[in-house]
């Protein structure tokens, strides 16, 4: 530990937890370039929006990073809540990748549970997060989606936003 009661941390970018042989700059360009060629909400875009989600899923996970201590900012789809707090949720690096859109891909989504249920408030479940913990490379499947880690025992905080 640190200065404050947080955790000290190796990984910290949502992109660490890819396969580094994926090079999904390249896979989201390509996709990219073809979607600006065609009619906004039109058929080709569904289906070139679900080609890159095809695509992106194809990506592997990073297996070097199973173990290792991390804090990740990202957003949260509530799984578990009692009367005020989310202590179970998935989590995500946008706040697009919520029920109403393709899931992200599944390493790029996280099954986290709160340490001693000192979860999220209910309030705060749309802001921004950080998730302080261990990831655990453990494919997790719920209805809502499939996370390629596990965060056990997480430190969770809302990221304060400036106004």
């Amino acid at each position: 530990m640190g200065c404050s009661d947080l955790p000290d941390y190796e990984v910290d970018s949502w992109n660490t937890l890819i396969d580094p042989a994926f090079n999904q700059e390249k896979v989201v360009k390509f996709y990219t370039d073809k979607v600006k060629k065609v009619p906004e909400g039109s058929k080709e875009e569904i289906l070139i929006y679900a080609q890159l989600q095809k695509a992106l899923k194809k990506a592997g996970n990073n297996k070097a990073v199973d173990g290792k201590s991390a804090m990740l900012q990202g957003y949260i789809v509530p799984i578990d809540t009692d009367a005020d707090k989310v202590n179970k949720f998935l989590f995500f690096p946008t706040q697009a990748a919520c029920i109403h859109v393709p899931a992200s891909p599944a390493n790029q989504t996280i099954y986290v549970e709160c340490k001693n249920a000192e979860g999220v408030k209910l309030e705060d479940a749309y802001e921004r997060v950080r998730v302080y913990g261990t990831l655990k490379l453990q494919e997790t499947k719920i209805a809502m989606g499939t996370a390629s880690f596990v965060i056990k025992d997480a430190i969770v905080r809302v990221v304060p936003t400036l106004n």
